[in-house]
C-alpha cells in the first residue's frame, strides 16, 4: 500500500490509484493500523496524508459528499457528485474514528461527527438518510432525491458509523 501510494502521489494527488471509487477512507485507515503496529513514522505520514486528501474533496460547503457512483472520480478528471451511498459515508465515519484514536488529533473527530450528520441530514439534498420510524437507512442520494430503498448494507452502515462514534467517545 505505501508502494502504491509512492507510485500514484504528486503534488496535486495524495491517493494510492489513479482514481477514488468507494469506500476510499479504508486505505489511510489500514495505514493508521500499521502504525499503530509497527510504530514506523512513514505509515502515519501517509496515512494523513492520503485522509487529509480525501477529507479535502469529500467535504463540500461544509457537508460531507463522498465520491458519486456515476462515473467516480479520476485523476485530472471531475469529481462524480452522485450517487452517494451509506457505505461511504460510514467507511469515513470510521476511518476519522481511528485517526483520532491514533494521533488524538481532535480535528478528525470533529470531521468524524460532521460525516456521520450525513445521515441525518446534513448532506446534498438537506433529507435524512437514517430513517427513524423503520430504523433502517435508505440507499443513497441521487442528484434530486433519495433512493427509497432501505436495504441491509445502508442500515448495517448507519449502525456501523454510528458504533465508532460511541467507541471512539468513550
Amino acid at each position: 500500500l505505501a508502494q502504491l501510494y509512492k507510485d500514484c502521489n504528486s503534488e496535486k494527488w495524495n491517493w494510492f490509484e489513479n482514481y477514488l471509487t468507494y469506500s476510499n477512507s479504508k486505505l489511510p485507515e489500514a495505514l493508521f493500523f500499521c502504525y499503530k503496529t509497527t510504530k514506523d513514522d512513514k505509515y502515519l505520514i501517509i496515512a494523513k496524508e492520503s485522509l487529509d486528501f480525501l477529507i479535502f474533496i469529500s467535504f463540500k460547503d461544509g457537508k460531507f459528499a463522498p465520491i458519486g457512483q456515476n462515473g467516480w472520480y479520476h485523476k485530472n478528471g471531475h469529481n462524480a457528485s452522485y450517487d452517494q451511498q451509506p457505505v461511504d459515508a460510514a467507511s469515513m465515519v470510521q476511518t476519522l474514528s481511528v485517526a483520532y484514536d491514533i494521533t488524538k488529533e481532535n480535528r478528525y473527530m470533529k470531521l468524524a461527527i460532521e460525516t456521520f450528520y450525513w445521515f441525518l441530514g446534513k448532506n446534498s439534498l438537506n433529507q435524512e438518510v437514517y430513517n427513524n420510524l423503520t430504523g433502517g437507512c435508505h440507499d443513497g442520494i441521487g442528484e434530486y432525491s433519495l433512493n427509497m430503498n432501505q436495504g441491509a448494507e445502508s442500515s448495517v452502515s448507519y449502525l456501523l458509523a454510528r458504533l465508532s462514534l460511541q467507541i471512539s467517545n468513550q
